[in-house]
C-alpha cells in the first residue's frame, strides 16, 4: 500500500484530473447537518476542495461557499462541473499562506477540510483559519484514519493518525469545543471556540 505523494500543486492537478472525487454519502450528510450548526446564507470556505463535490453539496444547503485549492487545473475542473443548484465560487489559494484579500478576519461561519487536512500542517493552517472565523465559527474536518488503512490495498488518500486527530484541540490557542465521531474508516471532527 502506498499513500499518495501529493507535494506540489502540479501533483494535485494531475491527481484531481485522474479521478472523480469521493462521493458524499447520505450518512455523512446527515451527521454533518446534525452536528454542524449552519444557516442559509452563512459564509463557508471549503479548503482543499478538489473537484468541488463537497463544495457543491454545501451550496445545496443554501450556504455562501467558496472552494479553495492550490492547483489551477483542479480549480478549473471544479468550476466546469454542471449543477442544478446555486453555483459555488472556486479559487486558487495555498492555505498555508496569507488569506485572500476578500476574506476579512472574523467573518467566516464555517471552514471545512474534507480529506484535505491530512495533506497539510495543521499547526500552521488551523490558527490561520481561526483568525478568519466569526465568534461562533466552526471548523469541520473529515479524514481517513491512518491505522485503519491496513484494510486497503493499492494507493489510498493521505490519512491522519488518531493521535493527530485528538491533538487538533490543542493546536494554537486551543479549541474550547470539540465534537468527534466515526464514519466507518473515517473520522469527523468539529472544532469551535478557538482560544477559549
Amino acid at each position: 500500500m502506498t499513500a499518495l505523494q501529493l507535494n506540489t500543486s502540479a501533483d494535485w492537478d494531475q491527481f484531481n484530473l485522474a479521478q472523480r472525487g469521493r462521493s458524499v454519502s447520505p450518512t455523512e450528510m446527515t451527521a454533518f447537518r446534525t452536528k454542524v450548526h449552519v444557516a442559509e446564507g452563512d459564509r463557508v470556505l471549503d479548503i482543499g476542495c478538489g473537484n468541488g463535490m463537497w463544495t457543491r453539496e454545501l451550496a445545496k444547503l443554501g450556504l455562501n461557499v467558496t472552494g479553495y485549492d492550490w492547483g489551477e487545473g483542479t480549480v478549473q475542473r471544479a468550476r466546469s462541473y454542471p449543477t442544478l443548484f446555486a453555483r459555488p465560487t472556486f479559487a486558487v489559494w495555498d492555505v498555508s499562506q496569507d488569506p485572500p484579500a476578500d476574506i476579512e478576519p472574523g467573518t467566516i461561519d464555517l471552514i471545512t477540510f474534507r480529506y484535505s487536512l491530512a495533506t497539510m500542517d495543521p499547526a500552521k493552517v488551523l490558527p490561520i483559519c481561526a483568525a478568519m472565523l466569526a465568534p461562533a465559527g466552526q471548523v469541520y474536518v473529515l479524514t481517513d484514519v491512518e491505522h485503519q488503512n491496513i484494510e486497503r490495498t493499492g494507493i489510498f488518500y493521505p490519512a491522519m493518525r488518531m493521535e493527530e486527530i485528538e491533538g487538533l484541540q490543542a493546536i494554537g490557542a486551543g479549541w474550547g469545543n470539540v465534537d468527534s465521531w466515526s464514519l466507518g474508516l473515517r473520522r469527523a471532527v468539529v472544532l469551535s471556540g478557538y482560544g477559549m
